[in-house]
């Protein structure tokens, strides 16, 4: 599902104008980003956990070349649903 859609189903539901939607969206997605960036863990209930992990640096190997590169140090967003999310999506 694109932005687009998501968030005319969320309008939809809310009763929201789209442009509401799409407001606050574009708002939670910048505050969101930049919480991580400072290394916070954000918990929202209902729906789960973001927080930054960081990755060591690794040597890894080009796939067309088959030689050896260095990749560095860098930060992965990890994203735990919670249960009621997971066992929703299992059923």
């Amino acid at each position: 599902m694109k932005r687009k859609e998501f968030v005319k189903k969320i309008a939809q539901s809310a009763q929201q104008s789209p442009i509401v939607v799409q407001k606050i969206l574009r708002e939670f997605v910048k505050v969101l980003a930049e919480a991580l960036k400072n290394g916070e863990k954000i918990t929202i209930s209902g729906l789960g956990q973001f927080k930054v992990k960081p990755t060591k640096a690794k040597l890894a190997r080009n796939p067309k070349t088959g030689e050896p590169v260095q990749l560095p140090e860098r930060k992965k967003i990890s994203f735990r649903p919670t249960d009621w999310i997971r066992n929703y999506i299992n059923k």
